[in-house]
């Protein structure tokens, strides 16, 4: 008698499939714990607190979460809060004349998916076409007309303050949309970034996001300057891969040690990494 043979069970298409699934799912839960591991060790003031907490002048200190400084005074503070996902807060220094739009980081599960959401996503400003990382740019659009129109009114306001951006961590990646977007609306020629007004980008643990670099090239002739300041360990601030082709404008890279334990932006126990980095303008010199 023959005996009838068939694929081992195995190989099955059910099999096959529910090891693809279960391959899947593991590497779902995998990359939502690390995101959702650096939402839960951050500290728990928020960037509103630290910024009423510290200051923005002269000389600054990069420290554990944005600028610290020797004394603080914020005369404005507007927050609002897009999707739960925008996050942003537009603040006066009168003593310096400087206006900040200040965005904060990732906060939800929700963020999180945004953060690893690595597609590109295409947009046009003018004969433009801006293509950027697709989480942070559906982001920035869940709020970016009401982000600006705060933004502009409060600049009526101060029509002489030095303009700067900042963010920290997904915060950067928007501050980097959000400072080509006012240059873009401030320009008497469409097509010319030198014909519109520049701010000053400021930001820390900002992952890539300018999928290529004609882009990286482009949002730095929209900026007056970037300083785009990460741990040298931070995992985060490399993704996606620049192999990937995505990039931010010039970055700084502060520290040395990332021991997996604490959140991976910050960097611990190396005072004297600060005393190295002088920036000839004086509101953005970091020093200890």
């Amino acid at each position: 008698m023959q005996l009838l043979r068939g694929k081992p069970f195995w190989k099955s298409p059910e099999i096959v499939f529910m090891k693809a699934f279960l391959f899947a799912a593991v590497l779902l839960i995998a990359l939502s714990t690390v995101f959702l591991a650096a939402c839960a060790t951050v500290p728990p003031s928020s960037l509103q607190n630290n910024v009423q907490d510290s200051a923005w002048q002269g000389r600054k200190k990069l420290r554990a979460w944005t600028v610290y400084s020797d004394r603080c005074r914020i005369s404005r503070k507007l927050f609002l809060e897009i999707g739960k996902s925008l996050n942003y807060y537009i603040t006066a220094d009168d003593d310096e004349k400087i206006l900040y739009l200040i965005f904060e980081d990732t906060h939800s599960f929700a963020d999180a998916i945004h953060d690893i959401a690595f597609v590109t996503k295409s947009y046009e400003h003018g004969s433009k076409k801006i293509k950027a990382h697709g989480g942070f740019v559906k982001v920035w659009h869940s709020g970016s007309e009401q982000v600006m129109k705060e933004f502009f009114e409060q600049l009526e306001k101060y029509p002489d303050y030095e303009i700067v951006f900042v963010g920290w961590s997904m915060g950067g990646a928007i501050a980097h949309l959000a400072a080509e977007e006012f240059n873009f609306r401030t320009r008497t020629d469409e097509a010319n970034p030198d014909s519109g007004r520049k701010v000053v980008l400021i930001t820390y643990g900002c992952p890539n996001l300018l999928y290529g670099k004609d882009m990286r090239d482009y949002f730095e002739r929209c900026v007056k300057a970037a300083y785009n300041f990460a741990n040298i360990k931070d995992p985060f601030a490399k993704l996606p891969p620049v192999a990937w082709n995505f990039f931010v404008i010039r970055r700084i890279e502060v520290g040395q040690n990332y021991k997996g334990k604490k959140h991976p932006h910050l960097s611990y126990g190396q005072k004297e990494i600060y005393k190295d980095i002088v920036i000839d303008e004086p509101y953005v010199q970091v020093s200890e």
